[in-house]
Formats: structure tokens, C-alpha cells, sequence
């Protein structure tokens, strides 16, 4: 989507692999739950504040949520995503997918 030019397209798909990799770490130890939000939420709670993951992705995820809004979602010039901010979260993404590559690979059943 990026080298195609299409931002949104490209933010939208870079949350949604943050999105599904805290879902897998989460599922990890047995959680699952319905929202978006409810999954930023307890994936802050349980793995950034508990110190087990790098405050960072907790930003990395809450920061491609609001963009994933913008560019889904509003009408205004909040939908217009830049390039600069496209190629900013899909670095995110795919650090993000890598810690979480890592994380479940040396985690404990």
C-alpha cells in the first residue's frame, strides 16, 4: 500500500498487524477480548506497565489506533495521512511484530 501511495491504506493495515500481534500476546496467557480498545487497554496494563514490554509499543499501538481512526473514519483534513507519517508506522509495525515475534517465542505457557 505504501509504495502505492495509499497512506491511509497503509496506516490502516500497519495498526491492524500491532493490532493482532498484542491480541496473540494477550491470547498468551489466555485473554481475549472484544474491542479495540479493550485490547490497547489491558496489553498496556498487563505488558507495558507490568514492565514485561517496552513502554514504547505501548505508544506504537495507541498512536496507529488514532491514525487507523482518522483514516478510516473522519471527513476532515484528520483523514489526510502524509507519507512521512505513513513510513513512520510502518517502521512501528514492523518493530512492533517483531518484539511480539520475540516475546511469544521465549514466552512461558
Amino acid at each position: 500500500m505504501f509504495s502505492l501511495s495509499r497512506y491511509a491504506g497503509t496506516v490502516n493495515r500497519t495498526y491492524y498487524a500491532m493490532f493482532e500481534a498484542a491480541s496473540a500476546i494477550l491470547s498468551s496467557r489466555g485473554l481475549e477480548f472484544d474491542s479495540h480498545r479493550a485490547v490497547i487497554s489491558r496489553f498496556g496494563e498487563l505488558f507495558v506497565k507490568g514492565g514485561k514490554i517496552e513502554s514504547k509499543f505501548g505508544r506504537y499501538l495507541a498512536r496507529g489506533f488514532e491514525l487507523r481512526e482518522d483514516a478510516d473514519y473522519a471527513i476532515d483534513a484528520r483523514a489526510e495521512i502524509p507519507a512521512q507519517t505513513a513510513e513512520a508506522e510502518l517502521q512501528n509495525a514492523r518493530e512492533f511484530v517483531k518484539m511480539a515475534q520475540d516475546f511469544l517465542g521465549g514466552s512461558e505457557p
